[in-house]
């Protein structure tokens, strides 16, 4: 899929590339627009036709100055619309919310809720035939204050939550790795499994991430479970855009003012 377009529009509260309102907001952003109208469908104020691809729409959801965004599929949208977005300063949080294959049925069954503890991109560094060492090419995907980022960004879901009045639903934490590529075959499940024992899969969570990490902005991802990775039968795309749905409202605390980084 081609990257989202960011063809820039005259500013406006409603409707930018760039956020361009000056008020504090949290941003919650999808891959798809089916996925964020079901994530809003139970929520107050959200109702109206979605913003088109790569552009900001604001809204009062539950009392809560709100930022809408659909990016796109895949990690290189994903990259696109974090930059876009956090380059504004006024986003006080962002909740990633989608589906996710699980590598787990036991601890994430289809149906149900995944938060992404940490976000881990298998694919950057050097190929080998053993694999992908991240640290195969000496450079690391972020570097600074003390922290280097190589192919995971560690998260604190917890911690962030509380950064911008948010209360998590009742839900499964574990790694989650990111993909420009699903994966379909038990060959690759198990040699992600072996290096990296993650929960779920998805395409959009690392750069994501990684961007927040850099803005300094809390960042919580929280996925509705709809297939086993490595499998291209048993999905069950309704049933986790509903457990996502049943979720996202307890996320948003109504009359919250919001303000970067408290």
């Amino acid at each position: 899929m081609s990257a989202a377009s960011w063809t820039r529009k005259p500013s406006s509260p409603r409707g930018s590339p760039t956020g361009a309102c000056s008020r504090m907001a949290l941003l919650i952003a999808s891959a798809t627009a089916m996925e964020l109208e079901a994530a809003l469908s139970l929520c107050e104020g959200a109702a109206g036709a979605l913003p088109g691809p790569g552009t900001i729409e604001r809204r009062t959801i539950l009392g809560q100055e709100t930022a809408l965004l659909v990016t796109g599929v895949g990690p290189v949208n994903a990259a696109l619309a974090a930059g876009a977005a956090l380059a504004s300063g006024t986003i006080a949080g962002v909740v990633l919310v989608g589906v996710a294959g699980t590598f787990d049925t036991s601890r994430a069954p289809i149906g149900s809720l995944a938060l992404a503890d940490s976000e881990i991109f298998p694919e950057y560094g050097l190929r080998t035939p053993e694999g992908v060492d991240p640290r195969g090419l000496k450079f690391p995907q972020h570097a600074g204050k003390g922290v280097e980022v190589w192919d995971t960004v560690a998260l604190d879901p917890e911690g962030d939550a509380a950064r911008i009045g948010a209360e998590l639903p009742q839900c499964t934490a574990g790694p989650s790795v990111t993909v420009a590529g699903v994966t379909a075959c038990s060959q690759t499940r198990e040699r992600i499994v072996a290096q990296y024992a993650p929960l779920t899969e998805n395409m959009e969570g690392f750069p994501w991430a990684l961007a927040a990490m850099r803005a300094a902005v809390p960042f919580i991802e929280l996925r509705g479970v709809s297939n086993e990775v490595g499998s291209r039968t048993g999905w069950n795309l309704q049933a986790a855009l509903e457990t996502l749905a049943a979720a996202v409202p307890r996320l948003i605390r109504p009359g919250r003012t919001l303000a970067k980084g408290t």
